[in-house]
């Protein structure tokens, strides 16, 4: 027997629950719902080659990211909060751990730092860094 899933719906392969679609663990037994790094057009992965001058654009829900330790209004116990940058910006400068940018919106500006070393969590904080995904983008210029 097949079910008909309605929209906004997935299935899980190991209770048959009925469950969100962007739930990261099944609610009838707890099973983790693999997830994909699915591949994106003009994806930059050698970061350390980037040209100064370079608009980039932080792909949204990569970068650092706290787990919520417990059950509040605001999270899920376990739920990943990301802590990170978003939007399009302009590289000037490379650091060995990362990107020194300027937003390069109208929605962020300011002078900001995109980790992109490998995964680790912070001593100091206790917040998980990983890596950003971003890709290259073209920016429109404004006719004067």
């Amino acid at each position: 027997m097949t079910i008909k899933l309605r929209r906004g719906q997935k299935i899980c392969k190991n209770c048959n629950e009925i469950n969100a679609s962007r739930s990261r663990v099944c609610k009838g037994c707890n099973t983790p719902f693999i997830s994909r790094n699915i591949p994106i057009k003009n994806e930059i992965t050698d970061w350390r080659n980037i040209e100064l001058g370079t608009y980039i654009k932080v792909i949204q829900g990569t970068g650092p990211y706290f787990v919520s330790k417990r059950e509040t209004d605001e999270a899920k116990l376990g739920e990943k909060i990301c802590m990170g940058d978003t939007g399009v910006f302009k590289v000037v400068g490379i650091g060995d751990q990362g990107l020194v940018v300027n937003g390069a919106s109208s929605k962020n500006g300011g002078f900001s730092f995109l980790y992109m070393g490998n995964p680790k969590i912070s001593n100091i904080t206790g917040m998980n860094l990983d890596p950003y995904r971003i890709k290259k983008v073209k920016v429109k210029t404004r006719k004067r």
